[in-house]
């Protein structure tokens, strides 16, 4: 175990680029800034304002419980319009829902619709709770 202990201590972590041996010495630690691998701040791509979107749902936020299951759906079934969006310098833009949920989203985490997007009725995308699971239901088969 001293061994292990040892190695952990002596093994530069990712984020200070530091061994926690020579950290623990140091009045303060530099601790390096996320790389993106695509533009972010001032050089990342808007939406444009009113656009309408889908967003990625959280693991169970539609079905309920607190993991994802083969059977949820990933993206959200009713489109949003963007409400607004949030620019920081060296931080993903932050885009907010109107009339949706209030959390923020980054850009991979909404879906553009396309304006010319023939959306299937609300008869269809019916939602009904059974139990602790979520069916949608067509009505039209009825």
């Amino acid at each position: 175990m001293p061994a292990i202990i040892k190695t952990l201590n002596s093994t530069p972590i990712k984020i200070t680029g530091k061994e926690p041996d020579k950290a623990l010495e140091l009045k303060e630690v530099d601790i390096s800034r996320p790389e993106y691998k695509r533009p972010v701040g001032l050089d990342e791509v808007k939406l444009p304002p009113n656009v309408t979107v889908r967003y990625l749902l959280n693991p169970g936020e539609d079905e309920g419980g607190e993991r994802r299951q083969a059977t949820d759906p990933i993206w959200g079934l009713e489109i949003y319009n963007l409400s607004r969006s949030v620019h920081s310098p060296s931080q993903p833009i932050l885009n907010f829902l109107l009339d949706g949920t209030k959390r923020s989203f980054v850009r991979e985490e909404l879906q553009v619709v396309p304006e010319d997007t023939e959306l299937p009725p609300k008869s269809v995308l019916k939602k009904k709770l059974k139990g602790d699971s979520l069916i949608l239901i067509d009505e039209t088969l009825r």
